[in-house]
């Protein structure tokens, strides 16, 4: 399994998600006992506050970070483990069924890949989400910030490319 997984990123990568999601809890757990009772829980297109909540509403942010940690790792895997990687891919059955073992591989790993950037992203958006909740109750920020937008811009873009991609590696000598 793990030969296989390594085939797509080194596993030291994995680090990296790995380390934002502690942050996520270590900025939630330290800066709780400061926060006021009333916390950002919303924010409009523009990034700013428009609805307040409970303190302990903080406490989504490292619960969402682990939810999706666990699960992108969990596709990670079953991509990279399954001895059939057709049947999890999200593409037309004719298109699937003319595949080439060789295509199936450069498309598993491809997946593996951008599944890992999304995982990668997704922990620092909430990381980031955290920090500037954290920031915005204790009145030393007044909105999300460019760095919000750009983190979603990015998960946008990866996962506009991986669909682009994935019909580009699966386009077979006919299709052209």
């Amino acid at each position: 399994m793990w030969s296989k997984l390594n085939r797509s990123y080194p596993l030291q990568l994995e680090l990296i998600p790995l380390g934002l999601l502690l942050l996520t809890g270590y900025l939630v757990f330290s800066a709780y006992p400061l926060l006021p009772a009333t916390i950002p829980k919303h924010f409009n297109i523009a990034g700013v506050s428009d609805g307040w909540g409970s303190k302990n509403e903080i406490f989504i942010y490292p619960g969402l970070s682990a939810v999706f940690y666990l699960m992108f790792t969990v596709f990670n895997v079953w991509i990279a483990v399954a001895k059939d990687p057709r049947q999890l891919i999200n593409l037309p059955r004719a298109r699937k069924a003319a595949l080439t073992d060789a295509q199936v591989e450069q498309l598993r790993v491809f997946i593996n890949r951008v599944l890992f950037l999304l995982k990668t992203l997704m922990q620092g958006l909430n990381a980031y989400g955290a920090y500037i909740t954290i920031e915005v109750a204790l009145g030393r920020a007044s909105n999300l910030g460019a760095l919000w937008f750009l983190i979603l811009i990015a998960i946008l873009t990866v996962a506009g490319f991986m669909v682009w991609k994935s019909f580009s590696l699966t386009r077979t000598h006919q299709q052209v």
